[in-house]
């Protein structure tokens, strides 16, 4: 896919949320190798990094105005920041309980909110990194969990709310990938780890840019008939849920 995107996206403008690592990496860099001008933003910056804390609406808004401000427009949006903290709900403290849903489906509405008014001139795209947690429940990820459903709905909201002014969204349920969180949440020599492993057909966690490349196709103009759905992409993971994965994860301590 990679040689075939080269200067798809020439003259658009992609905000990439989570873009210091993972996913949010990947899916900067392929968008700015299909020629977009690539603004990432992350709780702390960097080398082509603004910092955003994406949970806070005053300062979305204010990086989203003041991207159109520099380059002129907005034409897609790929939310995917993201953080977890383990636990059923019964453990879950009221700071941790606001942190991931801050981030994980409130920085959304908020990306939707303040970007919708950028798009309405021309339209856009709105993707999202939804999760397999946001069709299905991971032991243990209840927050989590909660917050991917959201954003499922959030996506559809979009297509029933702008889809007749050209701005349209897509989620990607992505399965179990090679990232910063997941060597945090589920160590290789682990439990859990072990458990996803077996639960994933395709028996090993994906690659951010298998992810990557699911955003920009969802991005594509040829993709204009996509909207308000998802993109599976979970090496098989929710086709099945096998239970012997997923009993695996149940033995996790809490």
């Amino acid at each position: 896919m990679s040689e075939s995107i080269f200067g798809r996206f020439d003259g658009h403008v992609a905000v990439v949320t989570g873009a210091a690592s993972g996913i949010g990496a990947a899916s900067a860099a392929l968008f700015a190798r299909a020629g977009a001008t690539v603004v990432g933003l992350d709780l702390h910056a960097g080398p082509g990094i603004r910092q955003c804390d994406v949970s806070d609406p005053q300062a979305v808004d204010a990086v989203l105005r003041d991207v159109v401000a520099e380059h002129g427009r907005l034409d897609v949006v790929h939310g995917n920041a993201g953080i977890s903290v383990p636990g059923r709900p019964h453990s879950i403290g009221d700071d941790d309980y606001r942190r991931v849903m801050g981030v994980c489906c409130d920085a959304n509405f908020y990306l939707v909110r303040s970007g919708v008014p950028h798009m309405r001139e021309r339209g856009g795209v709105f993707v999202f990194t939804a999760s397999m947690c946001g069709v299905g429940a991971t032991p243990r990820s209840s927050v989590y969990n909660m917050a991917k459903h959201a954003v499922i709905g959030l996506t559809r909201s979009v297509a029933v709310d702008y889809g007749a002014q050209g701005i349209r969204a897509v989620a990607m349920v992505t399965g179990p990938t090679q990232t910063a969180m997941a060597d945090s949440l589920w160590p290789e020599d682990g439990v859990a780890r072990e458990g996803f492993l077996r639960a994933t057909p395709a028996g090993r966690l994906s690659r951010p840019e298998e992810q990557a490349r699911a955003a920009v196709f969802a991005a594509l103009p040829e993709s204009s008939y996509m909207n308000g759905g998802v993109i599976t992409v979970d090496g098989g993971a929710t086709a099945g849920w096998n239970e012997m994965g997923l009993g695996m994860l149940r033995t996790v301590p809490a």
